[in-house]
């Protein structure tokens, strides 16, 4: 029987996404789905925050399954992200290579 599948919306500044997920997702296998839509390489400097169930702001781990993380879902069941910058370079110019990185 194949694993029951949930609901994830991802935001930020430039977007919005909705993902269906199997209950077996890692944090990677969401955070590569979200990088692969908007284009984004450079992909170590972001991250997927979300708020648990004590009203915390966390950053999704990616090597753990995402419904084993401490996730507060809305009352329709969606587990909700925002996608943000988790850490900044000292020298944009000089390590970011691309322009959506920029951005």
């Amino acid at each position: 029987m194949a694993p029951k599948p949930f609901n994830v919306h991802v935001t930020s500044v430039e977007f919005e996404f909705d993902f269906t997920l199997d209950q077996n997702s890692i944090g990677k296998q969401l955070f590569d789905q979200v990088a692969k839509n908007i284009g984004l390489r450079e992909i170590w400097f972001f991250g997927l925050r979300y708020i648990d169930s004590k009203n915390v702001t966390c950053w999704l781990k990616l090597d753990k399954k995402i419904l084993s993380q401490d996730i507060q879902r809305d009352n329709k069941q969606v587990v909700q992200f925002e996608f943000l910058v988790r850490f900044f370079p000292e020298d944009v110019s000089e390590e970011l290579i691309e322009d959506i990185t920029q951005v």
